[in-house]
């Protein structure tokens, strides 16, 4: 039988003074479903996107995303994404940014995602990312480009991006491979489904950019 849990996230690009980097994580602990987010910030505990703080107009922003199984020896997890999109009243100012997605693939970042941040594209549908045994991980790279003409008109404007990360959990086999690699092995036995929404809040706050504009000038 098939069990459906759904967690939410909470990730933020606000601009403000800039904090320091780091990477967020997406964990699957236990067996049947639990999910720790981190690090989270003063915006949410469960806020992924640290280093999307301090936006400027005309930035090129990259934040690394690891999504990793901690689950007990005896489970394998498929990872999937898929984005939802804009949220009703966000799709016009998320549509001035650049969003682009990629996940370390054969020793290499394949882009997954490339286009406006409002829209779903390539990840519409579910998008595969991996099979993770206990310990594996995969990393995902969003890189974020705000356009250097942004105008006044978005100034505390405020947007909201659907993600969905779907983990199927899956017993391990007798004869996988030991020690298991993290790759799809073509298992076909879920356990378990879990489905976890991931929602990213895009806030840029024109107001202290503008300041900052006339203190250089």
């Amino acid at each position: 039988m098939k069990k459906l849990i759904s967690a939410l996230t909470v990730l933020s690009l606000i601009l403000m003074l800039a904090v320091p980097a780091s990477a967020g994580t997406v964990t699957y602990t236990e067996n049947a479903g639990k999910f720790i987010f981190e690090p989270g910030t003063e915006y949410s505990l469960t806020d992924l996107f640290t280093n999307f703080k301090g936006v400027m107009p005309g930035d090129h922003l990259t934040q690394l995303v690891t999504v990793r199984n901690r689950a007990d020896n005896q489970v394998k997890v498929k990872i999937y994404i898929r984005s939802r999109g804009a949220h009703e009243g966000s799709e016009d100012f998320l549509s001035m940014l650049d969003l682009k997605v990629r996940v370390l693939e054969n020793g290499a970042m394949d882009y997954m995602f490339d286009a406006a941040a409002d829209e779903t594209a390539q990840l519409t549908e579910w998008t595969y990312l991996g099979t993770l045994y206990s310990g594996g991980e995969v990393d995902l790279e969003v890189i974020l480009d705000v356009p250097a003409e942004l105008g006044n008109e978005y100034q505390d404007a405020i947007g909201l991006l659907d993600w969905e990360f779907l983990i199927e959990e899956y017993p391990v086999d007798p004869d996988d491979p030991t020690p298991p690699p993290t790759g799809d092995m073509g298992v076909s036995r879920p356990a378990s489904l879990m489905a976890v929404s991931v929602v990213a809040i895009f806030c840029l706050l024109f107001l202290l950019w503008k300041k900052r504009k006339g203190e250089t000038a």
